[in-house]
């Protein structure tokens, strides 16, 4: 094989007697004659020849690679590179082994878990191109290195994982939440009250901080029912239009505010609201913080299904919010309890021996993993979820917050959160919107690379960024364990055949 035609440091073209594939990998030299590493991106036949377009990546400098500064010599030998080179190229210490290059079997493909983790990911695809199985395969490998995953899983698909690597490292945590820790507009998006009902919100919020003063000791079901006959009684005020007091925390005082007959029609209809809520999601309020069922070292997945999108976005960025915070908050007490103001002692060693006694999850490094990413960081909408997935997006690399956002519909997630995720991996993805989508939120998704999306196989996948040692086209191992995003086998079903 040898080198025709013009060269760049970029591009170079070269003829073989032997048959050639697109994605191989192959070695020349430069005209300093040091050895290129470069990937052939087109394959063409022409008579009792191949030809091959290549692609270089850069000068093989031990087991880096570092930028070709010069042009690759004319006429010079052109050969396949050793798989022996390609293995110590994508080995990486502490890595997460997940598959192979797509064109060699034998060379193991591993992603930098500490890059993987605190510079965040994203996982794209199209239904049914392997992102499950992806997803289960970092939870595999994340769980061989004893790491602390939170998946929040909208629809069950995580509830059943397993595999023998996993023993005892998966908890299944169905959510609850204690209304008492919700601001009032997260309160209010619980219960299913729209952004636009500007008047129920304004009564919900006046009740909640009136019950949470007057009733400092309320929790759970407890609280809300408080919220909701103090409403009751505010309706039969509004019907003979006299005022009702309600708590101001601001002026940590009461206020008077007098209602009228239309009032009573509002009133009735958030009483109705929150009584459904009650009859639907009684059993997902409670006294706890979910933040405290977490586990270091497991793979906790938060399953969300059953409920509707209002109540999932708004225990995502309870999640969120408070996993990030309550990090920030140990980490600052873990340097103020040797400050010299005795007062900041205090109030550190207390915040130590809370999040010890409750919260122990964030004394460790933790990964929050968001399968259906679009429903939470939707593209042109702000809610809670959205807000605090964006502050560990932009923040949590600073306090060992890792985010990793799962999603088949990649144009509708926010962009600004998908380009913070600096490692990529884009299975089949077909819809050109889509394509140019994600290459506009990743730097290293070069126009070659974005080519290659629409003619993946199922499980194969398009990897770039600061987890990799190179942008590759990489074949995902098959999960060898249990999980539940896999297609229904209907024909099975329908014969009533085990092992169809």
């Amino acid at each position: 094989m040898k080198v025709v035609g013009k060269t760049t440091t970029t591009h170079f073209t070269f003829e073989s007697l032997e048959k050639i594939r697109f994605g191989e990998y192959v070695i020349a030299k430069n005209v300093d004659g040091r050895d290129v590493l470069g990937v052939i991106k087109n394959v063409v036949a022409d008579v009792e020849k191949f030809v091959g377009e290549v692609k270089v990546i850069g000068v093989l400098d031990g087991n880096k690679i570092i930028p070709n500064r010069t042009p690759i010599l004319p006429n010079s030998e052109v050969r396949l590179c050793d798989d022996e080179i390609l293995n110590n190229i994508y080995l990486t210490p502490d890595g997460l082994n997940i598959g192979h290059l797509l064109t060699r079997d034998n060379v193991r493909v591993y992603l930098d878990t500490n890059k993987l983790v605190s510079r965040h990911f994203a996982i794209l695809s199209i239904t049914g191109g392997g992102k499950s199985n992806t997803a289960s395969v970092l939870c595999r490998e994340l769980a061989k290195k004893n790491g602390t995953v939170i998946m929040i899983d909208p629809h069950g698909e995580y509830i059943s994982l397993y595999h023998e690597d996993m023993e005892g490292k998966i908890k299944v945590i169905n959510p609850i939440i204690n209304p008492v820790l919700l601001a009032p507009s997260e309160f209010a998006n619980l219960i299913g009250i729209g952004d636009n009902e500007i008047e129920k919100r304004v009564y919900v919020e006046f009740a909640y901080h009136t019950v949470k003063h007057e009733c400092p000791d309320a929790k759970g079901i407890e609280f809300i029912e408080k919220i909701e006959n103090l409403l009751y009684e505010w309706s039969k005020i509004a019907s003979v239009g006299w005022e009702i007091k309600y708590y101001n925390p601001l002026r940590r005082n009461y206020d008077r505010r007098k209602l009228e007959k239309e009032d009573f029609v509002i009133l009735m209809s958030l009483i109705d609201t929150i009584s459904k809520f009650k009859l639907d999601y009684a059993l997902n309020i409670g006294d706890r913080d979910v933040i405290e069922e977490f586990e270091i070292g497991k793979i906790n997945i938060v399953n969300l299904s059953g409920l509707e999108i209002p109540q999932m976005v708004t225990f995502v960025g309870f999640i969120a919010k408070h996993l990030l915070l309550k990090r920030i908050t140990y980490l600052k007490s873990l340097k103020d309890v040797y400050s010299i103001n005795e007062e900041i002692r205090r109030v550190a060693q207390s915040n130590l021996n809370i999040i010890e006694s409750h919260y122990k999850v964030v004394t460790k490094p933790v990964l929050l993993i968001v399968e259906e990413a679009h429903i939470f960081i939707p593209v042109n909408e702000q809610n809670s979820a959205s807000l605090w997935l964006g502050k560990i997006a932009r923040e949590g690399r600073k306090f060992g917050v890792g985010l990793g956002l799962v999603s088949q519909r990649p144009k509708q997630l926010h962009p600004d959160v998908l380009s913070q995720t600096n490692t990529k991996i884009i299975l089949k993805i077909v819809e050109p919107e889509d394509q140019k989508y994600i290459q506009r939120a990743s730097e290293e998704l070069g126009e070659d690379l974005v080519k290659d999306l629409a003619s993946l196989g199922i499980g194969e996948a398009v990897i770039v960024g600061a987890a990799i040692s190179l942008p590759s086209i990489v074949k995902i191992d098959k999960f060898d364990g249990v999980y539940g995003g896999k297609d229904i086998n209907i024909v099975g079903e329908w014969m009533g055949l085990d092992d169809w």
